[in-house]
């Protein structure tokens, strides 16, 4: 049973704040590196590593996320171009999609839909050519195995945030066992928000890794069936991945972890605990966990 693209998609709102981070080249792709306090840094057990939603690495939104979560956890937090340059630009945003996908009586909406349908297909097309699944992926998995192979991999935790997108890579990289050294899968845990296109039961049965979910209960693309039968699979698996969690947040929407409408109270209620969620994870696995040379 797998899950297919939805309105939701690229709807959101573009949030306000400084960045703070710094764009730098890390096993061989553009990065936004994010740092927490140095003499913090230099301590921590772990290093995340966010996978983007459609808007891709140099989305404004997940740059802020990674400041955030960097300063929360304690932990670098790499957002890395997996997408070869090919993500969907902020803009999207800003269109009707409700309009353009639903509404064919409208006059308004009739003389701008060719408008609209040019740019979605000049931005998608070279988007989804790229960044299929199985072709992303493999970028994705080269990332992590050099990542893993690097001194830092070695001696710290290694964690995954993955949006959308990037949520259904966090399933997949719970299963890729590590090809050398002492780690036998690539990563060490995983937080998932509003993942897209996740098969179940297959990607739950094998996944190897500790999984928190973070889904909103209005969620157009995950049906409430779908994402109850998710959490069933994760809250009863055993072995490595035992303690996997699936959160429900009311009212949130599918993008609501990274691209609400935080004027809209409930949603950013959703994605302010879908963030406390991530950080409450992270300290449970680095305390569960525990990396080499830690404590």
């Amino acid at each position: 049973m797998a899950t297919d693209m939805c309105r939701d998609c690229f709807k959101g709102t573009i949030h306000e704040g400084e960045i703070k981070g710094e764009v730098t080249k890390i096993h061989d792709l553009d990065t936004y590196v994010s740092h927490p306090p140095e003499a913090v840094e230099a301590t921590s057990p772990a290093v995340i590593v966010m996978i983007p939603d459609g808007l891709g690495w140099e989305g404004k939104n997940l740059r802020l996320t990674a400041d955030r979560y960097a300063a929360r956890t304690g932990c670098k937090v790499y957002l890395p171009d997996f997408m070869a340059g090919r993500s969907m630009p902020e803009y999207i945003m800003t269109f009707p999609i409700e309009e353009i996908i639903s509404n064919w009586t409208s006059p308004r909406a009739l003389i701008k839909k060719p408008y609209y349908f040019f740019w979605m297909i000049v931005n998608f097309i070279p988007f989804a050519m790229k960044n299929s699944i199985p072709k992303s992926h493999l970028r994705v998995v080269k990332f992590f195995t050099e990542l893993r192979k690097s001194e830092e991999g070695r001696n710290k935790l290694v964690g995954v945030a993955g949006f959308c997108w990037g949520g259904k890579h966090a399933f997949l990289l719970g299963a890729e066992k590590s090809v050398e050294g002492d780690k036998p899968y690539l990563i060490d845990f995983a937080f998932s928000g509003h993942p897209s296109h996740v098969i179940i039961p297959k990607e739950i049965d094998e996944l190897e890794t500790p999984m928190s979910v973070a889904m909103g209960t209005e969620d157009f693309m995950n049906k409430k069936d779908f994402s109850e039968a998710m959490k069933a699979g994760l809250e009863k698996k055993e072995g490595r991945a035992q303690g996997s969690e699936f959160v429900f947040w009311e009212g949130g929407n599918h993008g609501f972890a990274c691209r609400a409408d935080l004027s809209n109270d409930k949603l950013k209620e959703a994605a302010d605990g879908a963030e406390d969620q991530f950080v409450r994870w992270v300290q449970k696995m680095v305390e569960t966990l525990r990396p080499i040379g830690a404590g």
